[in-house]
């Protein structure tokens, strides 16, 4: 019965750990953490579509026309720099986009 008991035990204590490991990977640990008063999305400039092989750069905020140009991106995810800085920036950080829809990620740092 012990030896049953200690089974249990193990099994329960591995389907933790692997729960806890699959949660940890749908976060984004170089999220410093989400924007402030952002659209909902940033459009391209007219004439440029959004599509899903690239990035599009500057990016516009269709409430006030800001622009924000992209420095780099990866995996369909680009990282913008906003001047002067808005949405929560400080020296040293990045507003992350999706570059297939337009909207923010959070903020990154540079």
């Amino acid at each position: 019965m012990t030896k049953t008991l200690h089974c249990s035990v193990l099994i329960a204590m591995i389907c933790l750990v692997s729960c806890v490991g699959s949660q940890q990977s749908n976060t984004n640990p170089s999220i410093l953490r989400p924007a402030e008063n952002t659209p909902d999305f940033f459009v391209p400039t007219e004439g440029v579509s959004l599509d899903q092989s690239s990035c599009k750069s500057p990016m516009i905020d269709p409430r006030d026309g800001t622009q924000i140009v992209m420095v780099s991106s990866i995996n369909g995810k680009g990282n913008y720099q906003v001047f002067p800085y808005k949405y929560g920036l400080k020296d040293g950080e990045l507003l992350r986009l999706d570059c297939r829809t337009g909207q923010v990620i959070g903020i990154v740092k540079e």
